[in-house]
C-alpha cells in the first residue's frame, strides 16, 4: 500500500504539465519535488510560486544557478553562461520575472532555506544520485544536487550499493522512472519536453503526463 506520500520529478518551468499531474494525484497527499523547478520551461515563476507556497522541495542545481546568475541578469544587464547557454535555459526564467522584480526577489531570498535531502522512513530524497553519500549528506550537500549515477566518483562511500534505503532522485533525465535495487530515478524529462513523474512512496506507482506544449512554446 501506498503512504500517502509523492516525489515529483525535475518541472523546468512547466506549470500546465504540473497542473496536470497534479490533479491526478490525490487531493491530500503530501507532496514533494526533487528541485529544479526553473529553467528551459516558459513558467519558472509560476511554477516557484506554486511550489513553495503549496508543497515541499529540494535544491536543484538550477536554483542554485538561479540564486547566483538572475540578480545580474535583471537587475544590472549582466550576462552569464546561465542565461546564454540554452543548455541550462535560463533565457526562459529570465522572461518570466523580467517584469515582477518584487516576486524575483521573494524567490530567490527562499533559494538557500531549501533543504538538499529528506529522510522519510526508509527513503533518502535528494535531487542528484545522492546514494553513495548518504552518511556524508550533511557534509557532502553540494554534491547531493549534481551527483549522477551514470558517472562513478572516487569519493563514492565504499559499500553505497547495499544502503538499506532507497534514493529516490532527479537531475538525470530517463526514457521513464529508473528503478535499481536501492534507488529510483523519477526525472523523466520534462525539461527536454517529454514527460513529468510522480512516485508514491511505499506502492512505487508511478503517475506520469506528457508535456504540455503550451510550456515550452
Amino acid at each position: 500500500m501506498g503512504e500517502g506520500i509523492w516525489v515529483v520529478g525535475d518541472v523546468h518551468g512547466a506549470i500546465f504539465t504540473l497542473e496536470r499531474l497534479l490533479a491526478k494525484i490525490p487531493k491530500e497527499a503530501r507532496i514533494i519535488f526533487v528541485g529544479d523547478l526553473v529553467d528551459r520551461g516558459n513558467y519558472s515563476k509560476e511554477v516557484f510560486e506554486l511550489v513553495t507556497s503549496c508543497y515541499e522541495t529540494l535544491l536543484g542545481n538550477h536554483e542554485f544557478l538561479m540564486y547566483n546568475y538572475i540578480r545580474d541578469a535583471i537587475l544590472r544587464g549582466k550576462d552569464s553562461m546561465w542565461n546564454l547557454n540554452p543548455v541550462y535555459g535560463g533565457a526562459q526564467t529570465v522572461a518570466s520575472y523580467r517584469d515582477d522584480v518584487d516576486t524575483l526577489l521573494r524567490h530567490v531570498a527562499w533559494i538557500p532555506k531549501l533543504p538538499k535531502y529528506k529522510v522519510i522512513r526508509d527513503y533518502f530524497i535528494t535531487h542528484g544520485f545522492g546514494l553513495p553519500y548518504y552518511r556524508q549528506r550533511d557534509g557532502k550537500g553540494h554534491l547531493l544536487y549534481v551527483n549522477r549515477l551514470e558517472r562513478i566518483r572516487d569519493d563514492w562511500e565504499e559499500g553505497w550499493s547495499a544502503y538499506p534505503i532507497i534514493n529516490i532522485f532527479g537531475h538525470t533525465a530517463y526514457s521513464k522512472p529508473k528503478f535499481g535495487p536501492n534507488y529510483i530515478g523519477i526525472d523523466t524529462g520534462c525539461g527536454h519536453r517529454h514527460v513529468l513523474s510522480a512516485i508514491e512512496l511505499g506502492s512505487h506507482k508511478i503517475i506520469s503526463v506528457q508535456v504540455d506544449g503550451r510550456d515550452f512554446s
